[in-house]
């Protein structure tokens, strides 16, 4: 059996961006089918794509709930992450809140995209770090 003896880099670097201001509240963990009340975090793309990092920022004070990140593949969304939220009154000297989560097997074949969504209102934004091959 041949080994690839080359590493996989990717061609171009993929940020994707979501704010969370007036977003819908979804509480379930059950599949959706299509994207209603989702927002989209990975713009959809005809390659393959991996994402290494989702980043989480509150531009203000939080409140506790859940990150939901969903993955489409163009019909359904399926639950694949939930990211806790922790409440944190935010100052001029104290930060708002803000947590990564790494990725080692987060790969999107072509035409998926990642969505998110939050069990309770909160403003958030979020990004997603990887690349495309």
């Amino acid at each position: 059996m041949s080994a690839n003896t080359a590493p996989i880099f990717p061609a171009a670097p993929v940020i994707g961006v979501a704010t969370l201001t007036a977003a819908a509240v979804i509480t379930t963990r059950t599949n959706i089918v299509g994207v209603a009340g989702l927002a989209v975090l990975t713009p959809v793309s005809t390659e393959g794509r991996r994402v290494d990092t989702i980043r989480v920022k509150s531009k203000a004070t939080s409140v506790a709930s859940i990150l939901s990140v969903w993955l489409y593949d163009g019909v359904t969304s399926y639950l694949i992450d939930e990211i806790p939220v922790t409440a944190v009154v935010a100052s001029n000297t104290a930060e708002s809140f803000s947590v990564s989560r790494s990725y080692t097997d987060l790969v999107l074949p072509p035409t998926y995209q990642l969505y998110i969504s939050e069990t309770v209102q909160t403003d958030l934004t979020v990004f997603a770090m990887g690349g495309t091959y």
